[in-house]
């Protein structure tokens, strides 16, 4: 068959199946169109979402840190608060084991020796005992003799363990109205012309 140079011979199927290919083609293109903005809704909510939890992130993060820090100053509070409260619960024992040797020793005054005493060198030892309190307190008697008289001797070493007797029941012990002070002699004056009345 020799070909016809205007396609006077052209088959009406394949007019018809060109027409639904160009359908098709259209639908074809409708849907990409659609399924290319649907992506891009996809890709901008993607990207909205991907904003949020980047910022979700930042925020988390800084939380966290924040969390820590106050964690760490809370902690490190709690640690000075512990040391001020050990050290000052050691002095406190320093002062009343000083004060207890110094009694021993014979001071007239103990509390005012441990403060003239210096117990700077005195250290806490690993069974917690205080090492050189002893020392320090009888080189301050060597030191200061003007504030130590003789110790008291314990009833062992005097060989007597008798104590005063109580006062009796029922029976006052006598005031001595020259060393009551104004007020107690005048409730006592008044209770006297009471009785007595």
């Amino acid at each position: 068959m020799s070909e016809d140079p205007n396609n006077t011979n052209i088959d009406p199927n394949t007019v018809r199946e060109l027409e639904r290919a160009r359908a098709d083609l259209k639908n074809v293109r409708a849907e990409l169109k659609a399924a290319l903005a649907d992506a891009d809704t996809i890709r901008g909510e993607r990207d909205t979402l991907r904003t949020k939890f980047e910022a979700y992130q930042t925020e988390t993060t800084e939380k966290l840190n924040a969390s820590t820090a106050a964690l760490e100053k809370a902690k490190a509070d709690g640690e000075a608060a512990l040391a001020e409260v050990k050290t000052a619960g050691d002095r406190a024992i320093l002062a009343a084991q000083a004060e207890a040797i110094a009694t021993r020793l014979g001071a007239h005054n103990p509390a005012d020796v441990v403060k003239l005493v210096d117990l700077s060198e005195v250290k806490r030892g690993e069974d917690g005992q205080f090492v050189g309190l002893t020392e320090a307190l009888d080189a301050a008697k060597e030191s200061r003799g003007y504030l130590f008289g003789e110790p008291a001797k314990t009833a062992a070493e005097t060989g007597t363990t008798s104590t005063p007797k109580p006062p009796r029941r029922g029976k006052p012990d006598p005031v001595d109205a020259r060393t009551l002070d104004p007020k107690d002699y005048d409730a006592n004056k008044a209770a006297f012309l009471a009785q007595n009345r």
